[in-house]
């Protein structure tokens, strides 16, 4: 076997002894299983090991190391530590090019759309956005007769399981995961996915179980597949969910790298299971001497301190009886909120604490994660606006699902797509301008207001922002039609304009939905100049291209600046400061969607469930976490891991 040696120069990396001896498990075994805690260096290992496989002449250019991961953010953070490494001589380009990086959904749909001809689909996929999905799920329940209670299950449920039922493969279900609807109502769901599929427009969750399925159909992509990845690199194993995992074991990789924590795995409703890596050593063959652990911690100073006390809570299941008994913890800093007025909700009184300055720091980025979506929605709302000069109000991020500003956006373009008129297009902009204000800003609903000729815009408006946004808009409006990409790219550059003029100094716009804007007005402006006036459905993919184009370019730059979204929103991601905003032991405060009766979500400190749910946030920070609770009703986490006195 070739020797895993490096030559004496300055194209070392540096590697600390339990990266080097994994290093030579792989060259000894060609499969490894690694668990490494957070600041351990692990996704540093995987580049390492992309590297040593290129080195030992297992990889090249044409058979290029695939490097697999869960989400979009951890994808951007390898590749910007694949460009670390070219920038300090480790890598040469042509080394560089030997490993291909992906999400999941990402490699899917790349081979998804190789082999899509195989369902009848004539034309180039796009994904579908989630109202179209959702719309999709209506009809189908519709034509069935089932009762409207089914469509909240169908599309909350699980969508693995969905899939799975989809494309006959209930096998590979766990007991657990009982389809929720009757025979004929899967059908007609089933149908209409497959009718969407044709058309070039699946989900997101369509796509791994329609790669199972055309493994099934094309066992020669299989053997295409084993033979152009060598060496596959799998990071954040402990998520993959089932179907994932059944394609894993279809393509047999000849060599294998996996890299896993086990007390990150908070994806069990998807199908994801503890015991996937134990799971994975026996289906894969990979010996127990293939298998390590990287302790080290590389991280310096707040970062450092911060890894130990995770250290300590891995020791014991997360229990956290070997935390040491520390006073002073200026990496990890816990803030009472005082009792409130009498019928204050709790999340009034969390706002009201975020909004006192000194917090954030705009010159890094911050984080507020919450356990569930109704707290980060209801502080991402309030902290855009200024109600009172002496509070602190911040120009934050929203990261959702079915709501991130991306997906808004391009829920928006889908419907420009049907636009059979002036008044409609109007009508588009208009909706889009209503998304980029804050709610509380204005009673105005410009989908409506716009939807008009120039000379009828706002009318009866004494407002000065409204009059001067009329008078603006007035002498060119009438020429925003269908397929003028010109006037198009010109109300798209105007709404931020006109935003800015609607809240004033009260308020801070999205960024990113002023980025997104910005990159669709560019868009459009292009196109105008390259005389793009043809085919309207074009236009609006030309668009939503761009869009997808300018999301990974906003992922590959993260702004400084405060983010609010959920723990499960945050995997994948790092923050210089994470903020938790409220642990109480009744739980933080919630609302169902559809009836809006108040509940609480605790943490509860006896699952492990919960507990690897609060660990993950706390492993979102590089440097420091900042922990909100009621004085009067502290969580028990609190004091169970030695967090106050």
């Amino acid at each position: 076997m070739t020797s895993l040696t490096w030559p004496p120069t300055s194209d070392v990396p540096e590697a600390d002894p339990e990266q080097k001896r994994a290093a030579e498990i792989l060259r000894e075994h060609g499969k490894l299983i690694v668990e490494a805690a957070p600041g351990t260096g692990k996704t540093y290992l995987g580049v390492y090991l992309a590297l040593c496989g290129y080195r030992l002449g297992w990889v090249s250019k044409q058979q290029p190391a695939l490097f697999l991961t869960f989400s979009r953010n951890a994808r951007v953070q390898i590749e910007n530590e694949i460009a670390d490494f070219r920038d300090k001589g480790w890598l040469s380009d042509k080394e560089s090019s030997s490993t291909k990086i992906a999400n999941y959904h990402a490699f899917f749909f790349e081979i998804l759309r190789r082999g899509a001809g195989i369902w009848g689909c004539k034309t180039v996929l796009r994904p579908a956005t989630f109202s179209e999905q959702r719309q999709r799920i209506k009809d189908a329940l519709a034509q069935s007769g089932a009762p409207g209670r089914q469509l909240e299950k169908a599309v909350n449920q699980a969508d693995l399981v969905f899939g799975l039922k989809r494309f006959g493969l209930e096998d590979l279900m766990s007991p657990d995961e009982t389809p929720l609807l009757d025979e004929d109502t899967y059908r007609a769901v089933c149908d209409a996915a497959t009718a969407a599929l044709r058309s070039g427009r699946p989900y997101y969750d369509d796509f791994a179980p329609l790669f199972l399925n055309l493994l099934e159909h094309r066992p020669e992509l299989t053997e295409w597949l084993h033979l152009t990845y060598p060496l596959v690199i799998l990071d954040e194993f402990q998520d993959t969910d089932p179907v994932q995992y059944q394609i894993l074991l279809r393509i047999q990789p000849k060599r294998i790298v996996i890299l896993y924590d086990r007390y990150q795995m908070i994806y069990g409703w998807r199908g994801s299971r503890i015991e996937r890596p134990v799971q994975a050593m026996k289906d894969l063959s990979i010996p127990k001497a293939a298998k390590t652990e990287l302790k080290t911690i590389h991280r310096v100073g707040e970062g450092s301190a911060l890894a130990r006390f995770i250290q300590q809570l891995r020791a014991d299941d997360l229990l956290g009886v070997e935390v040491e008994d520390v006073k002073q913890r200026p990496y990890l800093l816990c803030y009472p909120i005082g009792r409130s007025q009498p019928g204050m909700p709790d999340e009034a009184r969390c706002l009201a604490r975020l909004r006192k300055h000194g917090i954030v720091n705009h010159q890094e980025t911050t984080a507020i994660l919450s356990r569930a979506n109704y707290l980060a929605e209801y502080l991402h709302r309030h902290l855009r606006v200024q109600k009172q000069k002496w509070q602190a109000s911040y120009a934050c991020r929203w990261i959702g699902s079915d709501n991130n500003p991306d997906e808004v956006i391009r829920d928006h373009l889908y419907l420009l797509r049907k636009a059979p008129d002036a008044y409609s297009v109007r009508a588009w902009l208009g909706r889009l301008l209503d998304v980029i204000l804050p709610a509380s800003c204005t009673e105005v609903s410009f989908a409506r207001e716009l939807a008009c000729d120039g000379s009828e815009i706002l009318p009866n408006r004494r407002k000065e922002s409204l009059v001067r946004i009329r008078e603006g808009l007035s002498p060119w409006w009438d020429s925003v039609n269908v397929g003028n990409c010109g006037a198009i790219a010109r109300a798209l550059a105007e709404i931020e304009t006109i935003a800015k003029l609607v809240v004033g100094e009260t308020a801070y716009l999205d960024p990113d939905v002023v980025y997104y804007v910005r990159q669709l007005a560019r868009a459009a402006a292009t196109l105008h100049e390259k005389g793009g006036h043809g085919n309207w459905i074009e236009v609006c993919e030309h668009l939503e291209d761009s869009l997808v184009r300018s999301v990974y370019q906003r992922l590959r730059f993260p702004q400084h600046g405060l983010y609010v979204l959920t723990v499960h929103q945050s995997k994948g991601r790092e923050f210089d400061h994470v903020i938790i905003p409220w642990l109480s032991s009744k739980g933080e405060p919630t609302k169902a969607r559809n009836t809006g009766q108040r509940f609480s979500t605790p943490y509860c400190h006896d699952r492990l469930e919960d507990r690897r749910l609060l660990y993950v946030a706390l492993t979102r920070a590089r440097r420091r976490v900042t922990i909100l609770y009621p004085e009067e009703d502290p969580s028990p986490f609190l004091r169970r891991w030695k967090l106050v006195v």
